[in-house]
């Protein structure tokens, strides 16, 4: 993949998993789409606080999260085919809004279809974590959970200034910054938008992961990676 490619698709990736993420914790009741293992939190709270079905979104997101890493893994195993991937995120966040949007016509805030809609963005967050492993080069570093990019920020930074100085080392600086300030330009963006207009929002991210899918080769240089 170009070089250019990489650093515009971690822009993206990693403001639209924030983007995801926090309109589904703002929106959906706590729910948190990419950042999985927080469900578990949130659920063993709600489980003291609050004692209703609607709870269990939380505890279901994580068997729809695992089935959406193996069958990820698997359409990659057959097909080998990078970009598709990519697409279907940005598909499944289409389709999850433009349901957003019908079931906001109709005044409809829960019921199968609407916990139906939250599984789906979970399903395009679970596939989004797995390229991260599938394809490590494309980004610059996993677009979903930042505590790893906080932590090799760290290191990489007191690594720089405490060692002999490298280029090298700089630049593995800039990468984590590019998906820290991604993620969190993501996460402001999805709180603001969201509170509004609910998870139509997911357009958003959306239109971004298919726009760039598709029009990557003509608006990036053909600089390739060494």
């Amino acid at each position: 993949m170009k070089k250019d490619a990489v650093f515009y698709l971690s822009i993206i990736m990693a403001f639209s998993a924030g983007f995801v993420d926090t309109s589904t914790f703002t929106v959906a009741d706590g729910l948190f789409s990419a950042h999985i293992t927080g469900n578990f939190v949130v659920f063993a709270y709600k489980l003291c606080h609050h004692h209703t079905l609607g709870n269990f979104a939380n505890l279901v997101s994580f068997p729809v999260f695992i089935s959406a890493v193996i069958l990820t893994s698997k359409i990659n195993s057959i097909y080998k085919n990078e970009k598709v991937i990519f697409v279907s995120i940005g598909i499944l966040l289409m389709i999850a809004g433009l349901t957003a949007f019908i079931l906001k016509q109709n005044h409809i805030e829960t019921g199968f279809i609407y916990h139906l809609m939250l599984m789906l963005i979970v399903f395009s967050m679970g596939i989004q974590n797995t390229i991260n492993r599938l394809f490590p080069n494309s980004t610059f570093g996993s677009t979903t959970v930042m505590t790893g990019n906080v932590t090799q920020a760290i290191l990489d930074f007191f690594s720089y200034i405490s060692l002999p100085n490298t280029f090298e080392k700089l630049i593995n600086v800039k990468k984590s910054l590019v998906l820290l300030s991604g993620f969190l330009t993501g996460c402001i963006a999805g709180a603001l938008i969201s509170s509004t207009f609910g998870l139509v929002s997911m357009l958003i991210p959306a239109t971004l992961i298919i726009v760039f899918a598709f029009f990557e080769r003509l608006i990036i240089p053909k600089i390739e990676l060494q």
